[in-house]
């Protein structure tokens, strides 16, 4: 089985820029190069968010959860500020991965493709939530 930071690493945090980073040029009309500098990515991992390349498989749940929404609002709205304040978006992400387990998202992933055996065997959420 998978460490649950590989998890969220690898699942969690794509879906995340995902969301964020179709929000910034979608929504609020900025380039993706500046997306990319505001993400502190590079502008061509930008473009694979937006166009489906990158992102994980929650996508789609995250988007479904109006907690989860909320942070999410927050944290592009501290990203459209010309300075945006490095704790504020660190305690974004951080509230993100708590609303995840909170909300049980990554027993979305139990079905052995990630390392955990299967749903009913899986208590990854209860753990982290400790």
């Amino acid at each position: 089985m998978k460490p649950p930071c590989t998890i969220v690493a690898s699942q969690v945090l794509p879906a995340v820029r995902v969301v964020v980073a179709r929000s910034l040029i979608e929504t609020h009309e900025l380039k993706p190069t500046l997306v990319a500098s505001k993400m502190g990515l590079t502008p061509a991992a930008v473009t694979q968010y937006v166009s489906g390349v990158r992102g994980g498989r929650l996508v789609s749940v995250i988007q479904g959860s109006k907690k989860v929404g909320e942070v999410l609002d927050g944290l592009v709205e501290e990203l459209l500020k010309i300075h945006p304040d490095r704790h504020t978006v660190m305690a974004a992400v951080c509230e993100l991965c708590r609303a995840v387990r909170k909300e049980r998202m990554l027993c979305q992933l139990c079905d052995g493709s990630v390392g955990v055996v299967g749903a009913d065997q899986c208590d990854m959420c209860l753990q982290l939530s400790r």
